[in-house]
């Protein structure tokens, strides 16, 4: 199971009363802007006691110093979650992202915020 003690302080959290699970969920878009990166992720419902509708939510990485993104094949969605494993390590926060197909992509950067964008 990933660690994502890391955004139990964010907004969304707060308000569900844990965290979501993003397991089986669509990451629809990314976007970047200088060091920071916004994952556009719809979470399931049908995965999420929390939820009683499919949530469409915003995962804001700040302070990205590194990326790595493999290649993938992008139909509808730019990926179906498998896993999101979010780590503190010494020198900040360490995200490893991998797809339902086995691709892995990794972004390090210094904090993150989790809100809901519809």
């Amino acid at each position: 199971m990933y660690q994502l003690n890391v955004i139990k302080q964010t907004k969304l959290v707060k308000q569900l009363g844990g965290p979501p699970v993003f397991h089986d969920g669509f990451l629809r878009r990314v976007l970047i802007d200088g060091d920071t990166m916004v994952l556009d992720i719809r979470i399931l419902a049908s995965n999420n006691p929390l939820l009683t509708d499919d949530t469409m939510v915003a995962l804001k990485l700040k302070g990205v110093t590194r990326t790595v993104i493999q290649a993938m094949d992008i139909g509808e969605h730019v990926m179906i979650i498998h896993d999101l494993d979010i780590r503190k390590e010494e020198d900040g926060l360490h995200m490893l992202l991998e797809a339902n197909t086995g691709e892995v992509s990794e972004v390090w950067f210094a904090s993150i915020e989790l809100t809901s964008i519809g």
